[in-house]
């Protein structure tokens, strides 16, 4: 299998020389391993220890005596999987607090296990990375992937877009990345998948999903019904990117919201859903307060929900939501991200924001997008007022598409498509 780059790596270095704690969590077999074992020390990060807590033995051999099998001075130990031996948290927090340049990296996959004993033992002490499947981005040879459109646009704004506009790639690069990108959006980003033929992806993302509800769930906590699980897997998937309710889920299913409520944390804490919260800014339209569902990975949501091709409104919008999300992991300094809409109906899919920039994205399936849908951004970039946002601020709005231009639609809307926006900015 081809090493791909990790965007993450440069901010996992970062936070490995300030904090004595580390901790990196996400899905299973989305390459952690991989990423501390094999990117990090190319990356110059530092060299490690390392103990994986899925080897019995290794276990047995470590709860004899932590603390002496821990301590290995200024060498870095990684604890992978640290979520099966909790207590081993006990005797890193005692090292850390010793000093003299002991740091350690927590490697884990179900997020409640972990983070619940992080709190209680390592708070203040942990800095806390979450990996993702791979992003567009990454999808190159090498030792670093390249800055996104996206990294340029956030960085600058408008005159990237317009420098986008005037400067395309080259038509070899355009298919190239444009292949990727249609690749990417309906089959997602666990690495694995990269080499396989479409049935054998199919495959592996049907035993993806039997070893979730066989081994992630037997971590988390009892499910009574796991027949009943699965088809809330399935119903979730179907309502990707739109409003949620609750409610409206637990009637058809037939048990209690509170059940729903407990399956829906499941899957979030284990990183196969992700709430997306409304903005509610200072204004003065009814605004929905209801979150929006995505499922973590459009090659999953596409088996769950049995869907298929790449023109799928809410998959579409799913995948690129999934990218946002992707790359807000890997800022030092990661944007808010939310969406908004108005009871009326005004939506935009996307807003993310911080002191001295907004950024507003609206996703189209299409191969053009028209100047009517520049209409909901523009409402939004010229009325909407948030805490912290500068008054000097730069405003931007995006339609992203499957298309091939980037092209002004209307005074600081641009439609860019989605392998210029999260492919290398070429």
């Amino acid at each position: 299998m081809v090493l791909r780059p990790r965007r993450l790596v440069t901010l996992l270095v970062d936070r490995l020389a300030k904090r004595p704690v580390t901790v990196l969590t996400g899905a299973r077999q989305t390459g952690k391993t991989t990423l501390v074992r094999d990117l990090l020390p190319a990356a110059s990060g530092p060299a490690g220890i390392y103990f994986s807590l899925d080897d019995p033995e290794e276990r047995l051999r470590l709860a004899a005596d932590p603390v002496r099998r821990l301590d290995h001075g200024a060498r870095l130990v990684i604890l992978d999987e640290v979520q099966k031996q909790p207590g081993l948290l006990d005797a890193v927090k005692l090292l850390a607090d010793r000093g003299e340049g002991r740091r350690f990296l927590l490697l884990g996959s179900a997020q409640i296990l972990l983070l619940q004993q992080v709190r209680e033992t390592l708070a203040g002490r942990a800095a806390l990375l979450e990996l993702w499947p791979l992003a567009l981005v990454e999808r190159v040879e090498g030792d670093k992937a390249p800055p996104s459109g996206l990294d340029r646009i956030w960085q600058e704004g408008e005159p990237a877009v317009r420098r986008m506009a005037e400067a395309p790639p080259s038509a070899d690069e355009a298919r190239i990345w444009r292949g990727r990108a249609e690749d990417h959006f309906v089959w997602g980003g666990y690495p694995a998948l990269e080499p396989m033929r479409p049935e054998d992806r199919r495959a592996w993302l049907r035993d993806f999903r039997r070893t979730y509800l066989e081994r992630d769930l037997s971590d988390l906590g009892r499910v009574a019904d796991l027949d009943q699980f699965a088809l809330a897997q399935n119903l979730l998937a179907a309502r990707t990117a739109g409003l949620f309710s609750y409610s409206e889920v637990a009637r058809e299913l037939g048990v209690a919201v509170n059940t729903v409520k407990r399956y829906v944390r499941f899957l979030e804490i284990s990183y196969q859903v992700f709430l997306l919260r409304p903005l509610l800014p200072t204004v003065t339209a009814r605004l929905v307060k209801s979150p929006k569902l995505y499922w973590t990975d459009p090659a999953l949501a596409r088996l769950l929900a049995e869907q298929a091709g790449a023109d799928n409104g809410a998959m579409f919008e799913t995948a690129i939501v999934d990218e946002l999300l992707r790359w807000s992991s890997w800022q030092p300094a990661p944007p808010s991200l939310h969406f908004f809409r108005t009871h009326a109906g005004r939506e935009v899919d996307a807003v993310l924001h911080v002191g001295d920039r907004l950024l507003a994205i609206e996703v189209k399936a299409g191969r053009r997008a028209h100047r009517t849908d520049a209409r909901p951004l523009t409402e939004v970039l010229g009325t909407i007022n948030l805490r912290g946002l500068a008054r000097n601020a730069w405003r931007l709005g995006l339609v992203v598409t499957r298309g091939r231009e980037v092209e002004a639609l209307a005074p600081g809307v641009w439609a860019v498509p989605d392998w210029r926006l999260f492919g290398p900015a070429v």
